[in-house]
Order: C-alpha cells, then sequence, then structure tokens
C-alpha cells in the first residue's frame, strides 16, 4: 500500500506542476458535450439529460481509457518505465496508481461538466439522486479493468493510438451515448449488451430518473471482476516479456 501511495503521489505531482492541465479538463469536456447536448434541445427534458448522462458517463471511460490504458506509453516515452522496472515495483501497481487518480480526476471533470451544462444549456444532471455513488465506483472498476486490457496492449504495440480512438468511438456509439440501445436494430443491441460502458451508461441514467440499479451495478462488477483478471493475466505476460529482453522504451 505504501508503493501505490506514492505512485498515487506521483501522479498527483504531475497535475500540481502543470496546473493548466486542470484548467483544460475542467473545461474542455464541455466542447465535447455541449454540441450533442444543444442538439437534443429540441426534444423534451428526460432526452435532455438522457443525452447529457450518456456523454459524461462515456467521458469517464474516455480518461480510463487514455489515462491509464495509453497513461503508460507516457511512462515510456519519458524513460521513466524503465526506472521503476529496476526496482520491486510491478506494472500493475503503476496502473492501479493511474486507476485512482483518474478516478479523482473523473469526480472533477463531472462537477465543472454539471455546472457548465447547468449553467449554460439549462441542462442538469442530479448528482444528490441515491445510487449516483454506487454507479461511479462500479462504473469506475468495470472501465478501470477493462483499460487494464487495453495498457497491455499498449506496450506489447508499442503505438496503439489510431486502434484506441476507434474502439473508444466505436464502444461509445454502441452503448448508447446518445441514445438508448432499445432503438438499435437487433444485431447491434447484441453487441451492446457486451459492453460494459452500456450498463454504466444505462444505470446512471436510471439514477437520474430516480430509480436504483441494481441489476446495472451487478453487472458491472461481474464484468470489472473478468476484466480486473484478464488484465492482470495480460499485464503480467507483458511484464514477464519486457523484463526478460530489456524492451521497455517507446520505440
Amino acid at each position: 500500500m505504501r508503493t501505490l501511495f506514492w505512485l498515487v503521489y506521483k501522479e498527483i505531482a504531475y497535475h500540481r506542476a502543470y496546473p493548466l492541465d486542470l484548467v483544460s479538463l475542467a473545461i474542455s469536456p464541455f466542447f465535447i458535450v455541449a454540441p450533442f447536448v444543444f442538439a437534443a434541445k429540441a426534444y423534451p427534458e428526460n432526452v435532455q439529460v438522457g443525452v447529457a448522462t450518456g456523454l459524461l458517463v462515456w467521458y469517464w471511460f474516455s480518461m480510463f481509457f487514455w489515462g491509464v490504458g495509453y497513461g503508460v506509453r507516457d511512462e515510456m516515452e519519458e524513460g521513466t518505465l524503465e526506472s521503476l522496472l529496476a526496482t520491486p515495483i510491478s506494472l500493475w501497481q503503476l496502473l492501479a496508481a493511474k486507476a485512482l487518480d483518474t478516478m479523482f480526476i473523473n469526480i472533477y471533470i463531472t462537477l465543472f461538466l454539471v455546472i457548465l451544462l447547468q449553467g449554460v444549456a439549462g441542462v442538469g444532471i442530479p448528482l444528490y439522486r441515491p445510487g449516483f455513488g454506487l454507479m461511479f465506483g462500479v462504473s469506475g472498476f468495470a472501465l478501470a479493468s477493462l483499460s487494464f486490457l487495453y495498457a497491455a496492449l499498449v506496450i506489447a504495440a508499442r503505438q496503439a493510438a489510431v486502434l484506441g480512438s476507434l474502439v473508444q468511438e466505436a464502444l461509445g456509439i454502441l452503448s448508447g451515448m446518445t441514445a438508448p440501445t432499445s432503438v438499435f436494430p437487433r444485431a447491434l443491441q447484441w453487441c451492446a449488451a457486451v459492453i460494459p460502458l452500456t450498463y454504466a451508461i444505462r444505470g446512471t441514467r436510471r439514477v437520474v430518473q430516480g430509480q436504483m440499479p441494481y441489476f446495472e451495478a451487478v453487472i458491472l462488477f461481474l464484468f470489472g471482476s473478468v476484466l480486473f483478471v484478464g488484465g492482470m493475466l495480460a499485464i503480467f505476460l507483458v511484464e514477464r516479456h519486457m523484463r526478460k529482453t530489456g524492451e521497455v522504451g517507446e520505440y
């Protein structure tokens, strides 16, 4: 736990060193989400809130995907991964620290995005509803576990940004970030059913409607458990390969 604490502190120290990044994280999500929300203003309020909520959860996923999954490439690029692996620190501890840091950043982004959507677009997401914390926790667990698998791919492939962008956007569309998956063709509904982001979006939408998303929470926990085991195995294999071959740089 002490090692994990200092790795998280390392991530926090980075934010302290580059405060303008925090300003960007507070504002830039609004400009990504706002066009969809303004387009939804032509529809009833529940549609507007549903679109805003779906995009908010998708942004959580994006932060995990790039902050954790692709974030390990930053360590490779900066040369710090080689130094870390020369110590008893394991790769999974580094990724766990990045996941915890991303959880904090997602809370920060959520607060500012909700404030901006309410103030500028007049669309409110009721964070005070019971069950929101539950969905944030289980969604974070499932999405972080998925990002571990992507991290293993990034380490193995060295360059996986194009694939990451494609997967991120495809999963966002298939999981119903702007429209319920119930309106999809049957084949796409089957695809959506095996994507954890689908249940994160669906469950969070149920919370803002005043319902408790117990079913979605259980499904996300199961997804997270399976993905965590798979991610840990993949990380163990690529870490063993790196230590054996010495290939820990970006190229």
